[in-house]
């Protein structure tokens, strides 16, 4: 069998590599490289001294052959070569701590058989500065820049069509949106005029349900989350709060029609009093009311389980009862995510049809233009226009309507939704940049 021969090869600056002196063992060569100048990586190569670069390898060949190697080293391993002291393995995760200390980890692997060179093969040692950026975590920078961009494209793709929906709906109802149009009822059977009585009767219906709806719910979602007990019927009311939050509209709606109807009767048969005796405006609000109500209980409830239980123990501690603890501490702590959920239920009441459309809501109330009428048209026992069930009349019920028109009112609708959901996210944040924890 042919004799093996080491030979050391310093890194050029063009990339390849420079064969060098050539020893008989594996012990010789790794001796030979305390005459290695390591190089940082970001440094000029010098093109007069060899072994004055940033990397360095050692050949195997047989004694009667070229020094040809293969394409990628056997082993590789990485030094902090400008410092002195010990450890490491040679890793990439934990190099070794400086050239005399990389000699000798070689060497001991190489007789404890762990490193072994075969002809062809070759080993490579690379330098690094002590706070250089690894290899290792190159790959993972790169992985994460990878995983970001798709996921930022995941992003854009749910954003492009939303944007592009609103931009068509701005540019069809531009030449209906202006002062007038906001301010005028409408006329000639919907087919001109504004938008005036239908969005009063919006703020009507959000107003009067959200009145209905915020303090039951914040109340409900309080005394689920800091006095009811963990037993089964606390466990069955929640169940029913989340299956109520996810019925449809229409059920909602229905709900609101079967209610009305039964109340409805038992004035006209027996003479009991109740707040209302058809469908009219506080009907459609208590029906919204409804529908809100399971989403401000869970906003309340997470919000407040989101206040750190030591808060509570510290003021318990104090000698405080409970209900003074949940009134200073608990609720000013989670107002924010109270406010929040409350707020959202805003736009979806205000861009609702299905429970407004059966319980309340007509196609046209006559509205003055001028006076205190004209700024409150509708009484609770009244009927009301609303403005999502206004575009659906002029889309789908009126016939010669301008298509701008149209157009210009589901932008008012959408911008409606829009402006109350960025007020939400504003108030949010300033409350939150208001918490001491």
């Amino acid at each position: 069998m042919a004799e093996l021969r080491y030979c050391l090869a310093w890194k050029r600056p063009d990339g390849s590599f420079q064969p060098g002196e050539t020893f008989a063992s594996f012990a010789e060569a790794a001796t030979a490289l305390s005459a290695w100048q390591p190089q940082s990586h970001s440094g000029a190569l010098s093109t007069q001294e060899p072994c004055c670069t940033d990397q360095v390898e050692i050949w195997c060949s047989c004694q009667d052959e070229p020094a040809t190697v293969l394409s990628r080293p056997r082993y590789s391993f990485v030094v902090y070569g400008t410092v002195a002291g010990g450890g490491g393995d040679g890793s990439e995760a934990a190099p070794w701590w400086g050239l005399q200390e990389a000699i000798t980890g070689l060497v001991e692997l190489e007789r404890s058989g762990q490193l072994a060179l075969r002809h062809g093969q070759r080993l490579r040692l690379c330098h690094r500065e002590v706070f250089a950026t690894s290899a290792g975590q190159k790959r993972k920078a790169r992985a994460e820049n990878i995983a970001k961009t798709v996921f930022m494209a995941m992003a854009l793709m749910l954003v492009a069509p939303v944007l592009a929906i609103l931009v068509y709906l701005l540019v069809k109802g531009w030449p209906a949106l202006s002062l007038s149009f906001f301010l005028e009822n409408p006329r000639e059977r919907m087919t001109a005029g504004g938008i005036w009585a239908p969005l009063v009767g919006t703020f009507f219906l959000v107003f009067i349900s959200l009145l209905l709806a915020a303090p039951v719910g914040i109340l409900a979602g309080v005394y689920l989350n800091e006095y009811a007990r963990d037993n089964w019927l606390t466990r069955i009311i929640n169940l029913a709060v989340v299956n109520l939050a996810g019925v449809p509209s229409i059920v909602h709606a229905l709900f609101g029609v079967g209610v009305i109807m039964f109340f409805a009767e038992l004035r006209r048969n027996y003479g009991i009093w109740v707040p209302f005796e058809d469908r009219c405006l506080l009907a459609a609000s208590c029906t919204l009311a409804v529908m809100t109500l399971p989403v401000i209980i869970t906003s309340t409830r997470e919000a407040l389980a989101s206040v750190p239980m030591s808060f509570r123990e510290a003021c318990w501690n104090m000698g405080a009862t409970r209900w003074q603890t949940i009134r200073t501490i608990v609720l000013p702590n989670s107002i924010s995510g109270i406010l929040t959920g409350v707020i959202l239920q805003v736009s979806r009441a205000a861009g609702e049809t299905a429970p407004i459309l059966l319980t309340g809501a007509v196609f046209s109330v006559p509205v003055p233009d001028h006076g205190w009428r004209a700024f409150v048209p509708y009484g609770l026992h009244d009927r009301c226009m609303a403005l999502s069930m206004h575009l659906y009349t002029i889309s789908t019920q009126v016939v010669n309507v301008p298509e701008h028109v149209e157009y210009g009112t589901a932008v008012v609708l959408i911008g409606l939704v829009l402006a109350v959901n960025s007020a939400s996210i504003a108030l949010r944040v300033y409350l939150r940049s208001r918490k001491k924890w």
